[in-house]
């Protein structure tokens, strides 16, 4: 009967040491459960992101709709991004208070050094009191483009301990995919604008004046408008005998003369070859836009352009068509501006010429 006793009890304590392994077991495998579970939530968000900025590219607002994303995913209580900007440090997207998102010595210090920081402080490591915005926990983690630094993501919330080293991993995930983003926007503008502009002068190219204009005058309620067409006179003589190095300078600085002389709403763009064509907006003075454009034109002949030992001014022709007067459309107005270039050139160039309004 002992010896029951004694198997009995032997046979008790290895099925509770087992108890507490098989329990500890389980609970090891569930503390890894969650933590797969956490690590498979930041990759779906990091994904979603990552999808969410590839489609939003061209946005002007890409950087302020992924700080919302990173306040909506981790829950903070504000977030601001800050890229380097011409040497400066500057916010470019925040839903913090001027006070609420203050960058205290330390912080400071760990930016200086483009280090990741988590702080979690039961004073308040910054604060907005009218608002009642305390801060207890904060990370920062650096942005980086190859290794060159550009920025920073700063998030923060009103409770102790609340951010910890999962947020700084999903926060650096983050901070890549902005950086992709900067540098991805930057290659779409480049080509945008390759697609919009002359690559030689870089000014407008013919497709693109003709959509900004039927764009203007359809969202806008335009009621006049000039078009100026101008020609360089004697242009092939110039590639001819001067160079071809020396004729595109001449396309190039003297389209840059004529932009500096438009105003604000003013549209330039190389129509072919040596024709540059013009909008101008001449809703407050359209008697007014015959001297604009002759003074233009005096700027030019005034102008002198210099390559090595060759200096030489060269003139132009202009040819001016007023909407509606010399036709309804976009392309009867330069028809028109293009008849009254020619005629320019035929009694002398060097010339404005335009419409009955200015003969």
């Amino acid at each position: 009967m002992d010896d029951y006793k004694v198997k009995y009890k032997q046979i008790k304590s290895e099925y509770e040491s087992y108890q507490k392994i098989t329990e500890g077991k389980i609970q090891e495998l569930s503390s890894s459960n969650v933590q797969y579970e956490k690590n498979l939530d930041m990759l779906s968000n990091v994904i979603l992101i990552s999808n969410y900025i590839n489609s939003n590219l061209s946005s002007k607002n890409i950087i302020q709709m992924i700080n919302d994303m990173i306040i909506g995913i981790i829950g903070v209580t504000q977030s601001t991004i800050y890229l380097q900007e011409d040497g400066e440090f500057v916010i470019r997207a925040t839903n913090g208070t001027k006070e609420s998102i203050v960058l205290n010595e330390e912080c400071v210090k760990y930016i200086k050094d483009h280090k990741t920081f988590i702080l979690n402080s039961k004073e308040s490591i910054t604060k907005d009191e009218e608002n009642g915005i305390y801060i207890h926990s904060r990370i920062g983690v650096p942005i980086k483009v190859a290794e060159k630094f550009i920025g920073y993501i700063v998030v923060d919330h009103t409770h102790y301990n609340f951010l910890s080293e999962f947020h700084e991993i999903f926060l650096n995930s983050i901070a890549s995919q902005i950086a992709i983003a900067l540098e991805n926007s930057i290659l779409y503008k480049k080509i945008e604008k390759a697609a919009k502009c002359d690559a030689l002068i870089g000014i407008y190219n013919r497709k693109t004046f003709y959509e900004l204009v039927n764009e203007r005058v359809a969202n806008e309620n335009i009621k006049e408008y000039a078009i100026a067409m101008i020609d360089f006179d004697d242009f092939k003589k110039v590639n001819d005998t001067l160079g071809h190095q020396f004729g595109d300078k001449v396309l190039i600085e003297t389209a840059n003369l004529i932009k500096s002389m438009l105003g604000p709403k003013d549209i330039i763009a190389r129509y072919g070859g040596e024709e540059i064509i013009l909008y101008i907006d001449c809703t407050k003075d359209p008697n007014g836009v015959y001297e604009r454009i002759d003074s233009i034109r005096k700027a030019l002949y005034n102008n002198y352009i210099s390559q090595g030992k060759i200096k030489k001014n060269i003139t132009a022709s202009f040819g001016l068509g007023f909407y509606p007067y010399d036709g309804e459309t976009l392309e009867a107005v330069i028809n028109c501006a293009d008849k009254y270039l020619y005629k320019a050139k035929h009694v002398g160039k060097n010339k404005v010429m335009s419409s009955h309004f200015f003969r």
